[in-house]
C-alpha cells in the first residue's frame, strides 16, 4: 500500500491563518497594555515618590558639584517633614525653576546673618559643611508657618534666601537622599 498524502480540507488553512492573526493581535494588545501600565506606574512614582535631578552650577560646592545626579525623596520627606541641614530641591517664590539648597532656618524661628554667621534664635549655627564663607549680613526675621530659610554651601556665589529677590521658601519638592552619578561621587551628601 502506498502512503498517500493527507489532504487538508480547503477551509482549514484559512482558519489557521485567522487563528494566528488573532493570536498575534491578542499578543500585541497585551504588549501595548503592559507598556502603558509601566509608563503609568513610572510617571506616578516620579510625580509623587521620587525624582532624579541634575545639579547645575556651583552654589552647593563642596557638597555637590555641577553635573551630579541626585536621587530626591518626595513622599517620605512630606510625611516626616524637613529638618535643619537637609539638602532640598525647592522653588523660589514666583519661579518655576528648581534649586538645590540646604535648610538652615525652620518655621517659627528667628534668623539673622551677621558677618556670614547664621544665628537661630540668637544662637550661632554650627555649619561644619561650609568651606567657603561670605561675610554678608541679613536682618533678623521670624519665619512663618511653612517657611524655610535655605542657603547654598558655597555662600560667596549662592543665590538663595539671603538674596533680596528670594527670601524664605515654602515650596519644597523633596530631600536629596544620595548622589547616584557619576560613579566616583556616588554616596550620601553630608
Amino acid at each position: 500500500m502506498q502512503n498517500q498524502p493527507v489532504q487538508q480540507p480547503v477551509g482549514t488553512r484559512s482558519l489557521r491563518r485567522k487563528q494566528l492573526k488573532a493570536k498575534r493581535r491578542k499578543e500585541f494588545i497585551s504588549w501595548v497594555r503592559d507598556i502603558v501600565l509601566v509608563v503609568l506606574v513610572v510617571t506616578l512614582l516620579k510625580t509623587f515618590v521620587f525624582s532624579i535631578v541634575t545639579v547645575e552650577g556651583n552654589s552647593m560646592l563642596d557638597t555637590l558639584e555641577s553635573g551630579d545626579h541626585l536621587y530626591v525623596s518626595m513622599l517620605s520627606s512630606r510625611i516626616q517633614g524637613y529638618e535643619r541641614g537637609d539638602i532640598v530641591i525647592c522653588f523660589y517664590p514666583g519661579r518655576t525653576d528648581r534649586c538645590v539648597k540646604r535648610i538652615v532656618g525652620l518655621p517659627g524661628e528667628r534668623l539673622k546673618i551677621q558677618g556670614g554667621v547664621v544665628y537661630i534664635n540668637d544662637e550661632p549655627l554650627e555649619e561644619e559643611y561650609l568651606t567657603r564663607i561670605a561675610r554678608y549680613y541679613y536682618p533678623e526675621i521670624t519665619l512663618g508657618e511653612g517657611e524655610y530659610f535655605v542657603l547654598g554651601d558655597n555662600r560667596p556665589v549662592s543665590h538663595d534666601s539671603h538674596s533680596s529677590d528670594v527670601g524664605p521658601v515654602s515650596r519644597i519638592e523633596g530631600v536629596v537622599r544620595c548622589i547616584i552619578w557619576p560613579p566616583n561621587r556616588i554616596g550620601i551628601p553630608e
